[in-house]
C-alpha cells in the first residue's frame, strides 16, 4: 500500500480547518493544518507536501500572494485555492499563477473530495504560464468591490487594506508613546519620560518644524545661476532660446536646472548651424512587423467601441464577427492580442480559443463576455487566456488589460 498524500490545509477560520481535515481524513490522505501563510511557510520549510488547499482572504498575507511565493519555493507543490468571495478576476489570478482549481466557498464534501482526486492523479494540470506574467499579476486587493459587499457589506469593504483583510484605526491617543503634540508615536518623546520639552516651549512639534525646513532648502534654487521656464511650453520656442539639451533635462513641472554659463554654451552652439545631412532610413521586412489587436465578437458594435478606444491609444486594431473569419485572420496574420467573446455563432464552448492557441501560440488572448462564471473563468485561464473581462467593461479597463497583455507579448 503506498503512503498517503499529505496536505497542507490554510485558512484563518480554524473552523473551516477542521472541517476539510475531517472530510479529507476519511478518505485516509495525512492532513496538517496552518491558520496563516506564515504559520503555513513554515511547517512546508520542514516538511513535504503532495497538495496545498488555501484560503484567499487571510490576514497579513493574503492566498494569492502565498500562492505565487509557494509556486516560487515550491514549483512542484500542488494548490487548489477556495474562498467566500468568488469572483471571476481572482478565479483567473489563481489559475495563471499556478492553481490547479478554484473552488468557492461553501463546497460540499463531494466536491472537494472529486477536486482534491483530479489535483492529485493528475488529471488537473497547471496553465502553461511565464515567469514573467506571474510576476506581472496583481496580487494586492485582487477583490471586486461589489462581489465582496454582497457577503460582507459596504461598511467591511471600506476598511478593507492592502492585505485584503478590514483596517481598523486605533484612537490615538491610546497608542504608547502617543505625542498630541506633533499628533504621531514619537521615540524622542518616549526617551524624554512621555514629555516633549522642546515642543512645550515653542507650542511647536520639532520634528514636524525640521522637516518642513528641510523640504524648503530643498526646493529652493539660486535664481542667479538657474533658469526655470513655467509650463505649459512650445517645445520649438524653448530649443530655440537654450538648446536641446535643457528641454531634455526638464521635469515634470516643466523647470530643468541647469548651470547658467552651461546654458550660454549650449545657445553659442545652437547658432553655428550643423550642415544638414540626409537621414538614415532602414527599412523593415513587413513580416517583422509585429500585428496588433484582433477584436473578436458577433457583435459589430462592440467590436467598433473596442477599436476607436484602442486606437486611441496607438494600437492597430482589426475586427472579425464570424468564427470563420476569426480563423482565416489568424491564419494569415501573427497578432499580438486577440480580444475574444465567450459566446458566438457555431461557436461550441471554448473552441475558439484552443484553435487560437493551437495556431498562434505565442499570441496573447483576453477573453470578453457577457456571460461571465467561475466556471468559465478558471477553464478559459487553463487554455492561456491571460485575463477575462465581464461586459459591460469600462475603456479604463479595457485599455490596462490589453496594455498589460503587451508588456507579456514583449
Amino acid at each position: 500500500m503506498g503512503t498517503a498524500a499529505k496536505i497542507m490545509v490554510v485558512d484563518d477560520e480554524k473552523q473551516i480547518c477542521q472541517n476539510v481535515e475531517k472530510i479529507l481524513s476519511k478518505n485516509d490522505y495525512e492532513v496538517i493544518r496552518a491558520t496563516s501563510a506564515k504559520e503555513a511557510l513554515e511547517k512546508m520549510a520542514k516538511d513535504s507536501f503532495s497538495l496545498l488547499i488555501s484560503d484567499i482572504v487571510m490576514p497579513e498575507m493574503n492566498g494569492l500572494e502565498f500562492l505565487k511565493l509557494v509556486k516560487k519555493e515550491w514549483p512542484l507543490t500542488k494548490a487548489v485555492m477556495m474562498t467566500a468571495y468568488a469572483s471571476t478576476d481572482t478565479a483567473v489570478k489563481a489559475i495563471r499563477l499556478g492553481a490547479l482549481d478554484y473552488l468557492s466557498k461553501p463546497f460540499t464534501p463531494d466536491e472537494l473530495r472529486s477536486t482534491v482526486e483530479l489535483a492529485l492523479s493528475g488529471d488537473l494540470t497547471e496553465a502553461a504560464t511565464t515567469e514573467k506574467e506571474r510576476e506581472i499579476i496583481d496580487v494586492d486587493i485582487p477583490f471586486d468591490r461589489d462581489d465582496v459587499a454582497k457577503y460582507t457589506g459596504e461598511d467591511f469593504v471600506d476598511r478593507l487594506g492592502p492585505s485584503d483583510m478590514p483596517v481598523v484605526e486605533a484612537a490615538p491617543e491610546t497608542l504608547e508613546n502617543y505625542c498630541a503634540l506633533g499628533d504621531m508615536v514619537c521615540d524622542i518623546f518616549k526617551k524624554l519620560g512621555a514629555t516633549c520639552k522642546g515642543g512645550n516651549k515653542t507650542g511647536e512639534c520639532p520634528q514636524l518644524k525640521a522637516k518642513k525646513r528641510k523640504a524648503a532648502k530643498a526646493k529652493k534654487f539660486d535664481g542667479e545661476k538657474l533658469i526655470g521656464i513655467d509650463s505649459p511650453f512650445n517645445y520649438e520656442e524653448t530649443v530655440s532660446i537654450t538648446g536641446p539639451e535643457y528641454v531634455l533635462n526638464m521635469q515634470h513641472e516643466g523647470v530643468a536646472f541647469m548651470p547658467y554659463e552651461e546654458l550660454k554654451q549650449n545657445v553659442a552652439q545652437m547658432m553655428k548651424k550643423a550642415p544638414e545631412r540626409q537621414a538614415d532610413v532602414i527599412e523593415i521586412p513587413k513580416e517583422m512587423v509585429p500585428a496588433g489587436v484582433l477584436v473578436v465578437d458577433d457583435e459589430v458594435a462592440v467590436n467598433n467601441n473596442i477599436r476607436k478606444i484602442l486606437s486611441k491609444k496607438g494600437f492597430s486594431v482589426e475586427q472579425a464577427v464570424t468564427k470563420t473569419e476569426a480563423l482565416e485572420k489568424i491564419e494569415e496574420t501573427a497578432y499580438a492580442l486577440v480580444l475574444l467573446d465567450l459566446r458566438m455563432p457555431d461557436v461550441k464552448d471554448l473552441e475558439l480559443l484552443k484553435a487560437i492557441r493551437d495556431r498562434r501560440p505565442e499570441t496573447m488572448v483576453i477573453i470578453i463576455t457577457g456571460y461571465a462564471s467561475i466556471e468559465t473563468a478558471v477553464e478559459a485561464s487553463r487554455l492561456g487566456a491571460v485575463d477575462y473581462l465581464a461586459k459591460p467593461f469600462t475603456p479604463d479597463e479595457i485599455r490596462n488589460a490589453t496594455e498589460k497583455a503587451f508588456r507579456l507579448a514583449a
